[in-house]
């Protein structure tokens, strides 16, 4: 997403400035923060004091020292109202673009608030630049990218590399220790008849009692993932279950265009915004039941001619609907800028 947004601001020839909070915050800090959910909410007010004050007051430390015209943040980044005023008063344009939902998304008190400051705001999901527009927010927009040519790619691997990696199935990421991780698993379990690997955490192990298939498939993850690393493991397979995580409503998850950059076709749990971005009647690799996952995967791993024929297809029409010049105009539209 980074590489997304520093492509489009270069085509303006723009001077690019990133900001890390993390370089400011020792570990200790950050390991309270994420337990401070825990605390009574006295003791929380007092910790957000101190830790609030420390991450904005670098902000504007920062904003100070490189004037920006346009200040882009990604979710709330700890920002609290005060600060987004003050850029405003400094004659810069703010945008957010959300990658979680505010209205559900805990790790800010101010997050939602945050918003209603904003000169513009972004979201991946129709249902939620409807909530936030039925709440009398404005310049509220629909908004995605090209596929992320630069880290997903098709490439040719070294065979040894390839023996390795070779799937007909393949897919990449961890569970969680509740609901949401058995919806994900009832989801895999259907691709369970074919060469299947699960490359996940120890989460994913809670549920093989539910479903015994997915033991035999499954390979625990047992080091961090590069990026470059899982692009060869999705070049070296065939397709790339996507799911819909419960917290994006209409939206997609950004393996789709992941799987896409590196030639793999994504078995998609159906979401509403497949018509926003491939319209009405598109003929999509995406399941309205997960009865259907069996039939769709075997349909394309029977078909290479149609499966790389869908790639190309779902790819082209991504980057003429969200090509970084297409969607640097709607930026420029919608904070004025020139």
């Amino acid at each position: 997403m980074y590489q997304s947004f520093t492509e489009m601001f270069a085509l303006l020839d723009a001077e690019i400035h990133t900001l890390d909070v993390f370089s400011v915050l020792k570990k200790w800090e950050q390991v309270a923060h994420a337990q401070q959910f825990r605390m009574p909410d006295k003791w929380r007010l007092k910790w957000e004091a101190y830790y609030y004050k420390k991450i904005n007051d670098y902000y504007l430390q920062e904003y100070k020292r490189i004037k920006p015209d346009v200040i882009l943040v990604y979710n709330d980044e700890l920002l609290v109202p005060e600060t987004v005023e003050q850029f405003r008063k400094g004659g810069s344009k703010v945008a957010f673009f959300l990658g979680d939902n505010p209205l559900y998304t805990n790790n800010n008190r101010y997050f939602l608030s945050l918003l209603f400051f904003a000169d513009a705001v972004f979201a991946p999901d129709t249902f939620w630049t409807y909530q936030l527009s039925k709440m009398g927010m404005k310049n509220v927009h629909y908004f995605q990218t090209d596929i992320p040519r630069q880290q997903y790619f098709k490439k040719n691997l070294a065979p040894e590399d390839y023996q390795t990696l070779k799937s007909e199935v393949a897919y990449v990421g961890m569970s969680y220790p509740n609901s949401w991780g058995y919806k994900k698993a009832r989801f895999l379990n259907g691709f369970t008849d074919f060469d299947l690997k699960i490359h996940g955490d120890k989460h994913w192990k809670k549920f093989f009692r539910f479903f015994p298939k997915l033991a035999d498939h499954f390979v625990e993850r047992t080091s961090y993932i590069s990026l470059e690393r899982l692009n060869e493991m999705y070049n070296a397979t065939k397709l790339v279950p996507v799911d819909a995580n419960p917290g994006i409503l209409n939206g997609l998850h950004l393996r789709m265009w992941e799987a896409l950059g590196a030639g793999a076709l994504p078995i998609i749990e159906w979401q509403h915004d497949l018509v926003e971005i491939f319209g009405e009647n598109a003929d999509l690799p995406a399941v309205k039941s997960f009865d259907e996952i069996p039939e769709i995967a075997r349909f394309y791993l029977e078909n290479e001619d149609k499966r790389v024929e869908k790639v190309e297809w779902m790819s082209q029409v991504i980057h003429e609907k969200y090509s970084n010049e297409k969607i640097l105009e709607l930026l420029k539209a919608s904070l004025s800028i020139n």
